[in-house]
């Protein structure tokens, strides 16, 4: 269950995020439950009702009677489409599991298969079955990563994982090259974003690093914002991981004024942190401590539980370089926030784990540099506790190719002091 968070809607007004995610389901429940284009006959549920009767030869009738009508609502059903797929991007900032998932999403599409078909077939049009079936793979291919992400994520299984991505990879490119025959930029931006994803948690960032920019030459001819924004926000961070945060900034400072413009909080949430993160690397400690503040205020304010912990995660790491009396307290904010059913909602469990493992290392350290002896033992205690038994889970953790993805998180610049294991 998703839990009662506010998130600041478009306009400045408040509602919780439960209660936004629910409208946006019922609104695209309730789209694909009538016609696309209210009062006009006939409906496509009318249609489609006739081919799961098995009565096509009235459904053909009725397509022949109505094309110019039937092609307006096949375009909206696509709209639809467009704007759900779109939409799901807001679960992520309060669930991995994206919520109720692409499922839905993909049943609903599968569902008007046969009348975009049929359609092709009566009217001599295939371009509306084929901008279907571009959006059909796409959201098959971007389930495939969430699902690898969350095999990766409870089990550390790299075996099982991988082949999902590289599934998600080929739907992808068929999405793309579908999109491409008839120029659908939107769908050429949004299946190169995927790309991008998959390819990163391939452990692939210059692979990903090109689909990304590829993408945003597609969203440059888009008459909105979104995926303008979202390729230069991942553009960043993987820029960041490959250790170019000059290169990085010069993508996220026009992706924070896109969504400033949009008013969209989570992204600029996002942003910020992404920011905040690239100066980390850069060094530039004092500008990091603001980004990461401004970014931990706009996730507060826009119920964007995942940038919440990291931020306050990456604040720690930077409070500890400007020797900040807060470094601690906020380092233990992070902790107890990862630890949180927010917290379990929104990240994997090796996130959370490894996450714990370092933030105790962190706060030994610290510590033990203000000279807290007795503190710095209790946070190594602490830190032998949540390895548990066996000894080696530190080094597993980070050795397998399920833990790629995290070497984008900023690293503490002062290196940490390695904690000898007991009996070793």
């Amino acid at each position: 269950m998703l839990g009662r968070i506010e998130w600041a809607a478009c306009g400045g007004s408040r509602v919780t995020l439960s209660v936004l995610v629910w409208l946006l389901w019922a609104s695209f429940v309730s789209s694909f439950a009538q016609s696309p284009v209210s009062g006009d006959h006939p409906p496509l549920t009318d249609i489609l009702s006739k081919l799961e009767s098995n009565e096509t030869s009235d459904a053909e009738r009725l397509i022949e009677e109505n094309q110019p009508k039937v092609k307006e609502q096949l375009e909206a059903v696509l709209e639809t489409i467009d704007r759900d797929f779109d939409a799901l991007g807001l679960y992520g900032a309060t669930s991995y599991k994206l919520g109720p998932g692409y499922q839905p999403l993909a049943e609903s599409s599968r569902r008007y298969q046969r009348v975009f078909e049929l359609y092709g077939r009566r009217s001599g049009d295939d371009a509306p079955y084929k901008k279907l079936e571009a959006r059909r793979l796409r959201i098959e291919g971007a389930d495939l990563t969430n699902r690898g992400e969350i095999v990766c994520g409870e089990k550390l299984d790299w075996g099982a994982a991988q082949p999902l991505y590289q599934m998600a990879m080929e739907r992808l490119e068929a999405a793309f090259d579908l999109a491409s025959e008839l120029n659908d930029f939107r769908v050429m931006a949004s299946a190169k974003n995927n790309m991008g994803s998959t390819l990163s948690r391939l452990g692939k960032p210059d692979e990903a690093i090109k689909a990304y920019s590829e993408g945003l030459q597609y969203a440059e001819k888009l008459p909105d914002d979104l995926y303008k924004g979202l390729l230069r926000l991942n553009l960043g961070n993987a820029y960041a991981w490959v250790g170019k945060p000059e290169e990085a900034l010069t993508y996220l400072r026009p992706a924070l004024d896109i969504f400033k413009r949009m008013d969209q909080r989570t992204w600029e949430a996002n942003v910020l942190m992404t920011i905040g993160n690239a100066y980390l690397r850069e060094q530039k400690f004092a500008d990091s401590w603001e980004n990461l503040n401004l970014a931990l205020e706009m996730a507060k304010q826009s119920g964007e539980n995942r940038v919440r912990g990291r931020a306050l995660l990456n604040l720690g790491m930077a409070g500890l370089q400007l020797q900040k009396k807060e470094a601690i307290p906020v380092l233990e904010e992070a902790l107890q926030w990862y630890d949180q059913d927010a917290g379990k909602e929104v990240y994997v469990p090796i996130e959370r784990e490894f996450v714990r493992q370092d933030g105790l290392r962190l706060l030994s350290q610290v510590a033990k540099e203000l000279g807290d002896d007795a503190l710095a033992r209790k946070y190594t205690s602490q830190f032998f506790e949540s390895i548990g038994p066996n000894r080696d889970r530190y080094q597993t953790l980070r050795q397998s190719p399920c833990f790629e993805i995290y070497r984008a998180r900023p690293q503490a610049v002062k290196p940490m002091i390695p904690i000898p294991v007991p009996g070793k």
